[in-house]
């Protein structure tokens, strides 16, 4: 099935240029895009280019760069407060990291000429230059949206349908990529004194961490093992339905390049406007350096095909 996700995604960036003053809500997001709130951030990334916090900061100091010049009486601290800064110093420290300016730089301008100018010369104002930006002007959303035909060309995604099968697994909540180490030795151990050392290993990602707190998320650790495996002492057994996935193989050699890979998955998903389904992402490991932390992995994403 085809999924214009630029489409779906249209009704939430509305709503956020809309209620951009507002606390951001992403489960109110994700419903609004007719996605589960597990996918929801890495689609609107790899769709807009930017989180959705990305999106509502930046909103936020547009605005504000525009009323620090056209309402010449608005206060600086109420701006701040108005639009979700805690004070006028954090506004300060936030504004000139987006556009490279203070805000007196922007009082200071005498007409609408300079202040066009000031934007224009502005950090932000050099990034949107240097990219193009006004290739995206007549689109009408708040930021560029990727060129499928482009992100196609940059992975090589393929599309599969995995078997249904049985894992062992230890339940890992904290934050993602951490604390992985003694959970995964654990269930090496029992797994060889079983006999079942060779089975498959799966890292299945059960949150999103740009809704559930860092210290809530969940990770099963597994290994694939036969239907009728006995568990027990901490070790638990669950079954994968399988299905369709899309999925890219990768070598890792960083710890920084995990998110990077995911990312990417994610974008070529997008691109292809497949379907996302319901069912977790999960890292398939081909072999693992405990030594190096080389890791040759399968990041996998599940869609209706």
């Amino acid at each position: 099935m085809s999924v214009d996700y630029r489409e779906r995604l249209r009704p939430v960036i509305r709503y956020l240029e809309q209620h951009y003053r507002e606390p951001l809500d992403l489960a109110v997001l994700a419903e609004r895009a007719a996605l589960s709130p597990y996918h929801f951030h890495r689609v609107y990334k790899a769709v807009t280019g930017e989180t959705p916090a990305a999106t509502v900061r930046r909103l936020r100091l547009e605005n504000i760069a525009r009323q620090l010049f056209f309402a010449a009486n608005a206060d600086i601290t109420t701006l701040a407060l108005e639009h979700g800064y805690a004070s006028s110093q954090a506004l300060a420290k936030a504004f000139r990291a987006h556009f490279g300016m203070t805000a007196r730089d922007i009082r200071a301008c005498r007409d609408f000429e300079s202040w066009m100018q000031a934007m224009q010369n502005s950090k932000i104002g050099y990034l949107l230059h240097k990219n193009g930006h006004a290739a995206h002007a007549g689109n009408g959303d708040t930021a560029p949206v990727i060129n499928p035909q482009e992100q196609a060309m940059t992975t090589d995604m393929q599309t599969t349908t995995l078997a249904p099968c049985t894992v062992a697994y230890i339940r890992v909540t904290g934050e993602y990529g951490k604390n992985y180490e003694p959970a995964t030795n654990r269930l090496y151990q029992w797994a060889g004194a079983h006999g079942l050392a060779d089975g498959e290993c799966l890292f299945i990602y059960l949150d999103s961490p740009e809704i559930t707190p860092a210290d809530k998320c969940r990770t099963d650790i597994c290994l694939t093992v036969p239907e009728d495996t006995a568990t027990g002492n901490g070790i638990e057994k669950q079954h994968l339905p399988g299905g369709s996935y899309a999925l890219i193989r990768r070598t890792v050699t960083d710890p920084a390049q995990y998110r990077v890979y995911w990312e990417e998955i994610m974008s070529a998903v997008i691109a292809a406007q497949l379907e996302i389904d319901d069912r977790p992402c999960f890292e398939q490991y081909h072999h693992y350096d405990a030594a190096t932390g080389k890791a040759d992995v399968s990041f996998c994403v599940a869609v209706v095909l």
